[in-house]
């Protein structure tokens, strides 16, 4: 299990390192982007070599985000010599993919998910922020370094990426106070919003497919939306597609199944109430209460199967 620190420690662990490589998790979304970017920008006004890498392809909607270009994507069999492995936003170590096999020092794992499995050598955990870029805006002003526009910008697509756009039950005054400093900093909500929102044709294409396969369980409880093999496009970001069945009337818990590989299935859940966090760590996933993924190494059939099944459990032993 990991040593549990608390902000100056990871930040005296930051300090004590000459070269970092940091590393955001697979399916990256705009928070372990933003994070991970802000926090290498910092490191590097401190001195730091830092390499950062990420094990997935990212999506286009995230191609105006200051430093995006800079990501390394290993490759099976390459090594990278480093003296301090940072794994951001994360809440198991499957999460940063290959990277576990091409980098092998010691790890501060950084996040904010209440699954998270204590994989890492050092965890600086708050499971009470809105999103890791909201920890990750106080390190850096805990490391008394330059907040430029481009950290700024950075950091405000992590909080708002995982909040919603504050419309999320995770929302805090908090996490609405650092984005309102971020603004002062020069962050224009409106352009950063107008970016995130752009979808390129291919992926309305894909929606109207997608929701040809809504279905329903447990008396309309349950909504289901699938992508299968023919139609996954990595290069597709599809992490909006959810919110379709979500706001079904009389659904409360909301499931998109993407069929990545032949045996392997890439699960996201939405709920009202449950917590699908837990049933997230039962297929070695994780993320929050009310929001959370894993994947199933199992066809697209059999991963409904399960997945619907435990669902339906956890929902009967909560009543």
């Amino acid at each position: 299990m990991s040593k549990k620190v608390t902000l100056h420690e990871a930040l005296n662990i930051l300090k004590n390192a000459k070269n970092v490589i940091l590393v955001s998790h697979v399916s990256p979304d705009g928070d372990t982007l933003g994070s991970t970017l802000a926090l290498a920008e910092g490191l590097k006004q401190t001195g730091k070599k830092v390499t950062i890498m990420v094990d997935d392809v990212i999506s286009s909607t995230y191609s105006f985000m200051p430093g995006i270009g800079e990501y390394i994507h290993p490759q099976k069999g390459q090594h990278y010599d480093t003296d301090l492995l940072v794994v951001v936003d994360s809440s198991s170590l499957d999460r940063i993919g290959i990277v576990e096999e091409c980098v092998k020092a010691p790890i501060l794992n950084i996040d904010h998910h209440v699954s998270n499995t204590g994989f890492a050598d050092y965890l600086w955990l708050d499971d009470t922020a809105t999103a890791t870029g909201q920890m990750m805006f106080t390190l850096l002003k805990e490391m008394q370094v330059d907040i430029t526009l481009a950290m700024a910008i950075c950091l405000y697509v992590a909080i708002i990426t995982d909040c919603g756009n504050f419309k999320y039950s995770n929302t805090t005054a908090a996490s609405m106070r650092a984005a309102a400093e971020l603004l002062e900093l020069g962050v224009e909500p409106n352009l950063v919003s107008d970016f995130i929102e752009m979808k390129p044709r291919k992926n309305i294409e894909l929606l109207c497919k997608v929701l040809n396969t809504l279905t329903f369980f447990d008396d309309g409880r349950i909504g289901i939306i699938e992508i299968n093999q023919e139609d996954y496009n990595k290069d597709i970001d599809t992490d909006s597609f959810i919110s379709y069945p979500r706001y079904v009337e009389g659904v409360e818990v909301a499931v998109m199944f993407k069929a990545v590989e032949p045996e392997k299935t890439r699960v996201s859940m939405r709920t009202r109430w449950i917590d699908v966090s837990k049933i997230a760590l039962s297929f070695n996933g994780g993320g929050h209460i009310k929001a959370a993924g894993c994947t199933i190494e199992a066809n697209l059939t059999e991963a409904k199967k399960q997945l619907v099944t435990k669902i339906i459990e956890e929902m009967r032993a909560n009543k």
